[in-house]
């Protein structure tokens, strides 16, 4: 398949659902259809966080042309040297008191509403039941280890019982049902669940947010056109001047767009050298 740029069409592919909602991706993709005069085809990943070495590769199969993963897939695939693929230098401002109109975001330590009298700081959570998405999150894991070696001196034997959720969403659920008593998760995902279920923004109580952390790339194929690349950059650095589209951008959790290179994935790195070896294993008391 060639570049498709030249013929009418551009194709995306998200590996950030269902996370992230798919509004976010509509929207995206809405907005480089009006920026290019293209039509866009979105296509959703949902099983993965970016590109595996045992399946087609989107960028050196030309599968796609602009491409989202979550911030970890992108640092290996730039440890690896991925043929095709280059960095779309802009990326979302969520909205969040401590973003400062930067690209990040942060992970939040969360637990029931009922329990807030109980457990007021991150140090109350001691030997407490605790959920993680994914041992390779950033936000649901390598942040949570770094705080604790940081502020406690300790690793995930600060909690007690331990379970892996498969994600954001099920270890949200996990604290509504009283399953676990906290977890950690990313806040531009609680976001986006509390925007879809209303009846909950009262359920749920952050104790700490973690970070700042990096927010998800959006990648191009190398083989779009320059000019191309340009028309969508320019076009999602003018959305936060446009009442239509800004208003759409609210909806989601989304005040603007803002410029980044690779030195904000920094932050990451320097997270997953800091707490190398550091597992979230189960513990007892």
């Amino acid at each position: 398949m060639t570049s498709t740029d030249n013929s009418g069409r551009l194709r995306m592919l998200t590996y950030m659902c269902p996370d992230v909602p798919l509004e976010v991706f509509t929207l995206l993709r809405d907005c480089v259809e009006e920026a290019t005069g293209l039509e866009v085809d979105l296509m959703v990943e949902d099983r993965f966080n970016g590109p595996r070495q045992d399946r087609a590769n989107p960028f050196s199969s030309d599968l796609a042309d602009i491409v989202y993963v979550h911030s970890s897939s992108y640092l290996s695939l730039r440890a690896a040297q991925q043929e095709n693929m280059e960095l779309c230098p802009v990326a979302p401002v969520c909205t969040h008191p401590l973003v400062n109109q930067q690209p990040v975001y942060f992970s939040e330590v969360i637990i029931h509403a009922g329990n807030k009298e109980k457990y007021k700081e991150v140090k109350d959570l001691k030997g407490c039941s605790w959920a993680y998405n994914d041992e390779r999150s950033l936000s649901g894991n390598l942040i949570v280890l770094d705080f604790l070696k940081k502020n406690f001196s300790t690793n995930a034997s600060f909690f007690g019982s331990i379970v892996e959720s498969g994600s954001h969403l099920n270890s949200i659920k996990k604290v509504l049902e009283h399953s676990v008593i906290g977890a950690a998760v990313d806040s531009t995902v609680l976001a986006g669940y509390l925007q879809d279920h209303q009846e909950h923004r009262d359920k749920i109580v952050s104790l700490k947010s973690l970070g700042p952390l990096p927010i998800f790339p959006a990648l191009f194929n190398s083989r779009l056109s320059g000019a191309t690349k340009q028309k969508i950059v320019d076009k999602f650095l003018s959305l936060s001047g446009s009442a239509t589209w800004s208003e759409r951008l609210a909806g989601l959790g989304i005040s603007g767009f803002a410029q980044v290179d690779s030195n904000l994935y920094s932050l990451e790195e320097d997270v997953a050298e800091y707490t190398q070896g550091m597992k979230m294993n189960t513990a007892y008391y």
